[in-house]
């Protein structure tokens, strides 16, 4: 089938780039690429054509800070095309982040499969990478563990396979919720195992009423801010929050959100001006 790809060089802060990647998602985009500036976004050309309408009127609103450029993909075999691609990503001896075509590797402690699609968590993007960090250096052992805005789930995996008690990944996007889903099947985890790891699909307002010992929470500034009193609800007294998603500095804002919440700052790791934090409830 013969694909369509919209690159746009644009001036847009991340959390406008988020917004617009949603956007063009409900258009019909099925992958997206991101670089510093650039959005590249990929469509069959059928659905292309048939939604070319709401496309431009998307990208009409963020006319002004982009600049576009359409290109036709002759048909391939996309499936070679993406393994050829898609590379997988170690983190020393801890884990091994792959895709089903790549061979688990015995040298590490943990192999987690992970099949993307349009989900955002791969490890390869820095934020990602800071979270896998931390998990490494505190391991959740025996923690009730929420991944909110967990993506393809990736993260929730690793607390499952590090010793979490239980499990539960949020996130708003349906496709998002569904790719979940299969990643944490195919890593052998459910509902009924002995680390119940479940998948809800929607936002905070799913938080009212549970408790976690830990919260994991990868998004960008804005939601997180705008979550933050239900974050702090969550979490028991003495439990980890941990941020991911934002810029260096964007560490003060956030700091202050958190301080409001009885969420107090302890540590920080940053990649590439990406940062990510650990708060304790007090």
């Amino acid at each position: 089938m013969e694909y369509v790809s919209v690159c746009l060089h644009h001036s847009l802060e991340q959390v406008q780039v988020d917004l617009l990647v949603d956007a063009l998602g409900q258009a019909g985009f099925e992958s997206f690429e991101t670089e510093e500036g650039v959005l590249t976004a990929y469509m069959p050309r059928p659905a292309y054509l048939q939604n070319k309408t709401e496309i431009e009127a998307v990208l009409l609103e963020y006319g002004p800070f982009i600049s576009r450029e359409d290109t036709l993909i002759q048909d391939q075999d996309w499936n070679a095309v993406w393994e050829s691609s898609y590379q997988p990503v170690r983190f020393d001896d801890f884990c091994f982040v792959h895709a089903p075509f790549h061979k688990p590797l015995a040298e590490v402690k943990y192999n987690i499969r992970i099949e993307p699609k349009m989900s955002f968590g791969t490890a390869h993007h820095p934020t990602t990478a800071l979270m896998i960090k931390f998990l490494q250096e505190n391991p959740p052992l025996g923690e009730r563990v929420l991944d909110m805005g967990c993506g393809t789930g990736v993260l929730g995996i690793l607390a499952a396979m590090q010793g979490a008690s239980c499990v539960m990944g949020i996130d708003v996007d349906e496709w998002a919720y569904r790719n979940a889903i299969e990643n944490v099947q195919a890593n052998g985890f459910s509902e009924q195992g002995s680390c119940p790891f479940s998948i809800k699909l929607g936002d905070a307002r799913l938080l009212s009423g549970m408790k976690f010992d830990r919260i994991i929470a990868n998004i960008n500034r804005n939601i997180l801010v705008g979550d933050m009193a239900a974050y702090s609800e969550a979490l028991e007294v003495g439990g980890s929050l941990y941020l991911s998603g934002f810029y260096m500095e964007d560490m003060e804002i956030l700091e202050q959100a958190c301080n409001a919440r009885r969420l107090f700052y302890k540590q920080h790791r940053s990649q590439e001006n990406w940062a990510a934090m650990h708060f304790i409830k007090k």
